[in-house]
């Protein structure tokens, strides 16, 4: 007999079966569609486990190379004398049987076995959790440690192949209660499996093949100073309290947004999954930047490997402003496009605007595919998505009011209606001229109020500071009086928003040449 065949048998966590050959010259498993395959030599096979799984039962190959393992799952019970005879026969090797604890028991003990974590109950296997899964671990309390999982369609998407081919319900995290001292009364025993878990999942590493390190960035979401570690496949945020590994596939959108203050840079990065602070999910990365701070570094990477791999959009050396350094590295390694403002000014001539959503202060951007509001949770809406735009005034028809709403209505989505208040009277135009550009269907509400004004205080003779305000029927001159009503009240604050302008004397090289940096990769494209 040159070899032995099982059916109806899955490697790893692939979802399709497919059939397994054993021969004297090794092992190999091909799927029943597809051309996934499988093939371990003989000479790499270390030994073999029998082990009871969901599907069955397992056969685990644990190789010779780094400690490394193969699973198959799928194998009958009666299977097992035949799969230990053709591994005495062909291999020279016993086949252990693993027995697992059925105790259900909801406490143990941990022991790192090869490349898992292991969790025991009276030295018998509950399960099991590879150390390469493990994204982040955090002291969720004083005796409570946080394990954080790596998404399998972002793992798998490095590297690793896999033949599932649907998306389907993983776990994220694991808490784990470690009570006691460690193994000296100033650690804890929580803080010591931490410090393992980091150590042998490799959590927080810096050494290695690292490309460039950007030293105490200021972070607003999640809010902190962190040393960003830059790797060919992956970033490292290091804290002083959390750490963060990030699959460069992970990264969705990258946004690059001057602050109305004209003095800081906003580079804001969408990321899918998001990371988590316990409970707290954080969907975008929010980086704070002077315009003025520059920055000189040099990237631990060769120009053949920037012009092959990266289509040249590295560099090998930089000197330039610390936001341009920074976004220019994380568009190159990333793979995305960098989104900026492009044609949308505030009647400032800025890109953005305040805006509140609910009770956060925050600044509003259109861009020319979507509008961004920045704040500590940052909120995306593509125009696509976008059924209607209603301006509003709070209160309805009130003369008086300084600020007005936008109320976004969507296509679908899990939240139907969005609405952005207290913005400035002022910027209505330009926000309404801008999004009629795009083709959006809009409703102004703040118009129909006004018409209805003028009716209402004729009819009512006791209000006769309102009668002398509203005197005319036209809807078009009552606006435009409230208008220049507005801009009277503010007009000091005005000069003096000028006058502080025009101290600090005329715009300097640095300040142009930021402006025109950031306008050049408007609309949406690369910069």
């Amino acid at each position: 007999m040159s070899h032995v065949q099982f059916d109806n048998i899955y490697h790893g966590l692939d979802t399709r079966v497919g059939r397994m050959r054993i021969a004297a010259i090794g092992l190999a498993w091909k799927a029943m569609e597809g051309e996934n395959t499988v093939t371990i030599p003989t000479d790499n096979i270390k030994y073999l486990q029998w082990v009871r799984v969901a599907r069955n039962f397992q056969l685990r190959v644990i190789l010779k190379t780094d400690r490394k393992r193969e699973t198959f799952d799928g194998f009958l019970r009666e299977d097992h004398d035949k799969v230990a005879n053709i591994a005495r026969q062909y291999f020279d090797i016993n086949l252990e049987t693993k027995e697992a604890s059925v105790k259900g028991w909801n406490w143990g003990t941990t022991d790192i076995q090869g490349n898992d974590l292991t969790f025991l109950v009276s030295n018998k296997a509950i399960f099991e959790v590879p150390l390469s899964s493990i994204a982040n671990s955090n002291i969720a309390g004083k005796t409570e440690v946080s394990l954080e999982f790596t998404p399998l369609a972002t793992a798998l998407a490095h590297g690793k192949k896999s033949g599932r081919s649907q998306a389907a319900d993983e776990l994220m995290e694991m808490r784990l209660y470690v009570p006691g001292e460690g193994d000296d009364e100033e650690t804890s025993a929580a803080q010591q499996f931490h410090d393992m878990i980091k150590e042998k999942a490799e959590i927080g590493e810096v050494t290695g093949e690292g490309i460039v390190t950007f030293s105490e960035i200021l972070v607003q979401t999640p809010r902190g100073r962190y040393d960003i570690d830059m790797f060919p496949t992956f970033l490292r945020l290091r804290g002083k309290t959390y750490d963060y590994k990030i699959m460069y596939t992970s990264i969705t959108r990258i946004y690059l947004l001057p602050r109305p203050d004209e003095i800081h840079v906003q580079l804001v990065i969408g990321l899918d999954p998001p990371i988590r602070q316990g409970q707290t999910r954080y969907p975008y990365l929010v980086l704070m930047f002077s315009k003025e701070e520059e920055l000189d570094v040099e990237l631990n990477i060769d120009q053949e490997t920037i012009d092959t791999k990266y289509d040249g959009k590295l560099k090998t050396k930089y000197d330039l402003q610390t936001y341009r350094v920074v976004s220019e590295v994380f568009r190159g390694l990333s793979g995305r496009k960098l989104i900026a403002p492009g044609t949308f000014a505030s009647r400032d001539n800025q890109h953005g605007i305040k805006a509140n959503m609910k009770a956060v202060l925050g600044e509003l951007y259109f861009l020319e595919k979507s509008l961004i509001f920045v704040a500590k949770q940052p909120t995306v809406i593509d125009y696509a998505d976008i059924h209607q735009v209603i301006f509003s005034r709070v209160g309805g028809t009130m003369t008086s009011a300084r600020t007005f709403d936008i109320r976004i209505v969507s296509k679908s989505g899990p939240v139907s209606e969005i609405t952005f208040t207290s913005i400035n009277k002022e910027e209505h135009e330009p926000v309404e001229s801008f999004l009629k550009s795009k083709n959006l269907k809009i409703k102004n509400e703040i118009n129909e109020g006004d018409v209805l004004i003028p009716a209402v205080a004729m009819d009512d003779d006791s209000d006769e500071d309102m009668g002398s305000d509203d005197d005319d029927d036209d809807g078009s001159e009552p606006k435009q009086k409230k208008q220049l009503n507005f801009e009277d009240e503010d007009s000091e604050e005005d000069e003096d928003f000028e006058a502080s302008e025009t101290d600090e004397g005329s715009p300097t090289d640095t300040d142009s040449e930021a402006d025109s940096v950031v306008s050049a990769a408007s609309g949406d494209l690369d910069m």
